[in-house]
């Protein structure tokens, strides 16, 4: 069977001149064509000259008009590969899956975004290709173009070579309600590697109006060098090789709340658990200073203005505002709402949040000797 799908595939290679599609863009001056995939969105982004922005409407609309699947499985074992890379054999990433998989008992964020091993092996060609037609059509997919280009031919490129594109189906919503949780969740994953520790508490969504809240006490714990965690764990005591705060997965359902660290030697995680819980306590005792709180608007103004400073960055963020709110505009609202929070607001949801009948606590550490050395 291997014998017969390899000849298979050596046939379909003949009829295909392998990345032909980047080949040309690349000629016409493009950089940066990639993909990347998330929870909730596949993003396809390129920067190119102005001058060839019809090139990329012509080739992106066939592609997405009527695609050839021949190369299907060849790139199949490049995904199963980037899965094994990226999730296998890296500490961080196996300890993240594995603390997803504890902390979300039936909502699909528990599973990686890339799948599977199992997934990936049993998945076919026709299968891909049925999703494809289903689901990447005119209602599911927003363009957005930043550059030097004229509106209107934009627009009237958008209706030539896009306008017969087919609708397709909506994505399935998401029903899957979290059962209560009773307590702390506590798993180790063994592996061969420095020890790692990541807390999650159970947070919301993006667009829930504690999210603003949450973004700032993130970069109160851990943005900069000022910051509690870093300035305890990192300068002061010395205990931590790095700490980090952050929301996610995704961006429309129940996100977690993250604190992640490295313990230096010969410190260990259980160390940088019980400072982080004080830390968290503090500020669940005693809102933010002002000059704090005004710094956490500087930090977050100034990565705004990065952010939104290049074309290519721009268009990111536009396109995912579109496609996840139905308004380009929402990514602004959102940045002004962090800059809105208050000290008060950052107390609260510290208090509200962060209590060990959310939190799931996972942490990396060596497999136990199978006997002594000899």
């Amino acid at each position: 069977l291997e014998a017969r799908l390899a000849a298979t595939l050596d046939s379909a290679s003949a009829l295909e001149i392998p990345n032909e599609f980047d080949a040309i863009m690349s000629r016409a001056g493009a950089r940066g064509l990639n993909a990347t995939t998330s929870y909730e969105a596949t993003r396809y982004f390129v920067e190119m000259p102005s001058n060839r922005a019809e090139l990329w409407f012509a080739l992106e609309s066939a592609r997405m008009k009527d695609p050839v699947f021949r190369g299907f499985y060849p790139e199949l074992d490049v995904v199963k590969e980037e899965r094994r890379m990226r999730l296998e054999t890296s500490p961080g990433a196996l300890l993240q899956t594995a603390l997803l998989a504890a902390a979300y008992e039936v909502h699909p964020y528990g599973v990686p975004v890339i799948g599977h091993a199992s997934d990936l092996d049993r998945l076919t060609r026709g299968q891909a290709e049925d999703y494809f037609r289903r689901y990447y059509g005119a209602r599911n997919a927003v363009v957005a173009i930043v550059g030097s280009v004229d509106p209107d031919q934009i627009i009237q490129w958008a209706n030539a070579y896009f306008g017969d594109l087919r609708e397709g189906e909506p994505p399935p919503l998401v029903v899957a309600e979290e059962p209560p949780q009773r307590g702390v969740r506590r798993i180790e994953v063994e592996y061969d590697a420095e020890p790692q520790l990541a807390m999650a508490w159970r947070g919301v969504s993006g667009d829930h109006p504690d999210a603003p809240a949450l973004a700032v006490l993130a970069v109160a714990l851990t943005g900069g060098r000022t910051s509690a965690l870093y300035r305890r764990l990192v300068t002061a005591d010395r205990t931590a090789l790095q700490v980090s705060a952050f929301q996610g997965p995704g961006f429309l359902g129940p996100r977690l709340f993250w604190i992640t660290g490295a313990p230096r030697a010969p410190h260990a995680s259980d160390e940088l658990e019980e400072s982080i819980r004080d830390e968290i306590r503090k500020i669940q005792e005693t809102p933010p200073s002002g000059a704090v709180m005004q710094r956490i608007r500087n930090q977050i103004r100034a990565g705004d203005y990065r952010r939104l400073g290049r074309n290519f960055q721009l268009a990111g963020q536009l396109a995912d505002s579109e496609a996840t709110f139905g308004d380009w505009r929402t990514t602004f609202r959102l940045s002004q709402a962090v800059v809105d929070v208050t000290p008060e607001d950052v107390q609260r949801v510290a208090r509200e949040y962060l209590k060990d009948s959310s939190l799931t606590v996972a942490t990396l550490v060596r497999p136990a000797s199978e006997g002594p050395t000899p």
